[in-house]
């Protein structure tokens, strides 16, 4: 914890050396105090009924990782539907006694459960009128990934998420080593490790991302979006209606992984890794040195420092 803080301290001292980080000053002026022009809209929302398959179709479709959840006609914000949502319905966490318990562990049945019955139904979020500022302090104090945009009738609008905030942060940070932002803490995983082993992994350690190693060499990511992705696939539907989803549980977590992950060396300027981050459209790199893996930069690690 120590070695966390220093490193914390030292990012902030390089902070200062560069001049303080006036969100204002590096906004367009069109951006000032208007959230609208990061967050991303038309916003497509999901009704409490939906059913979880279909759900995990419409995230699999529109590429993402979270969704509202609103009265279809009113637009009136009731929750949030997320792809950890789906690692912990399928893989072994308390969502799943759901599975277990309602439905006798039939996966098939239990895909046509409404979403209500697993989305959050205590959202934070902000308003229309809300300031880049305020949205990214309420994302580091909470540790959320992504917040509704509502309106002052609570009617979705948009959502912010950190793939946006990257976006921003990718052209004026610069100055800092990863090192400085890095997180130490990786789970990790190998071929051998099923998707199950994988997602009670996610859920138990929580965390939302397992590089895969083999020899020490990365060759893959598993992410909570990456096994979203999976399951959305009609093949493994297929297995979904001939009820072995068991056996597609055993599946090795490398099938549903990405193979496009990229590596950044504790002294590449954070600039760089943000600037990858977003022309891949990924949510980390990975901090490698002498050929082995130290640590993990992903979409947080940037502005809960700067906030």
């Amino acid at each position: 914890m120590a070695g966390e803080a220093a490193r914390r301290e030292t990012f902030r001292r390089g902070l200062r050396d560069h001049g303080p980080l006036d969100l204002k000053t590096h906004l367009p002026k069109k951006r000032e105090g208007d959230i609208l022009s990061l967050a991303k809209r038309p916003v497509v929302t999901m009704a409490p009924t939906t059913p979880v398959y279909d759900a995990m179709k419409i995230m699999v479709k529109e590429g993402f990782r979270r969704m509202p959840v609103a009265e279809p006609a009113t637009k009136r914000l009731l929750g949030i539907f997320t792809a950890t949502d789906i690692v912990d319905f399928l893989g072994g966490g308390k969502k799943f006694e759901l599975v277990q318990r309602k439905y006798d562990g039939s996966f098939f049945k239990a895909i046509n459960e409404p979403i209500k019955s697993l989305m959050t139904q205590d959202v934070v979020y902000v308003y229309t009128t809300s300031t880049v500022s305020q949205a990214l302090e309420i994302m580091k104090n909470h540790k959320i990934g992504g917040l509704p945009v509502v309106d002052q009738d609570k009617r979705v609008q948009a959502i912010l998420t950190e793939r946006d905030m990257i976006s921003f942060f990718a052209g004026i940070i610069s100055g800092v080593k990863v090192v400085n932002v890095m997180s130490l803490k990786l789970v990790t995983a190998t071929p051998s490790m099923s998707i199950y082993e994988a997602e009670k992994t996610m859920v138990e350690k929580g965390f939302r991302r397992l590089p895969i190693l083999v020899d020490g060499k990365v060759v893959g990511m598993a992410t909570a979006r990456t096994i979203l992705r999976f399951f959305g696939t009609g093949e493994v539907f297929k297995h979904l209606r001939s009820g072995t989803m068991a056996q597609v549980l055993q599946t090795s977590i490398l099938e549903a992984a990405t193979k496009d992950v990229y590596l950044v060396s504790p002294d590449a300027d954070v600039g760089d890794a943000a600037e990858i981050m977003r022309q891949k459209n990924v949510g980390s790199v990975l901090v490698s040195k002498d050929e082995k893996l130290v640590g993990i930069v992903t979409e947080r690690d940037f502005f809960k420092l700067i906030v």
